[in-house]
């Protein structure tokens, strides 16, 4: 049996309107896509940015932290080689020792000891605590300055 052309119009008209209902919602999801497609577009270009930024910083506070590091070394060049001078210099020769010794020993004995004098066998080059107080505040300063770079390092 065929369907009169009135039937089939209709059949036909009814098919075009769902066809073009479901095309306005086809074009409707597209849109919404396409906005959010921008939207995450720019979020992506935002990270990307921000990851960039945070690189350049990171060689900024590098290259900062060396140029500190540089200019320390060239305020004070001499500072490590007075150091090693400063340690040289307290150190005795086992020849020096030997004659300073013996020289306090015989001092001893030509002197009775009392109790208030101490015995001193092995001096270096005239230390006593108040010259020692100046190497301390060196140690303790030099460590104070390393216990900086480590903290910075982790920046």
């Amino acid at each position: 049996m065929t369907d009169s052309p009135k039937d089939e119009l209709e059949k036909l008209q009814k098919q075009r309107t769902e066809l073009e209902s479901k095309l306005a919602t086809v074009k409707k999801d597209r849109n919404i896509l396409e906005q959010e497609t921008k939207v995450f577009r720019e979020k992506a270009a935002i990270r990307e940015l921000e990851r960039k930024m945070s690189e350049e910083q990171d060689m900024v506070a590098k290259l900062a932290f060396e140029k500190r590091e540089l200019e320390d070394k060239m305020k004070a060049p001499n500072k490590k080689q007075l150091e090693d001078t400063l340690k040289t210099s307290n150190k005795l020769t086992i020849s020096e020792a030997i004659q300073k010794t013996k020289a306090e020993v015989e001092d001893k004995k030509e002197k009775p000891e009392t109790d208030e004098q101490t015995r001193v066998i092995w001096k270096r080059d005239e230390q006593t605590p108040e010259n020692a107080k100046p190497q301390e505040d060196e140690s303790k300063k030099s460590e104070e300055k390393q216990e900086k770079k480590k903290k910075l390092k982790f920046f």
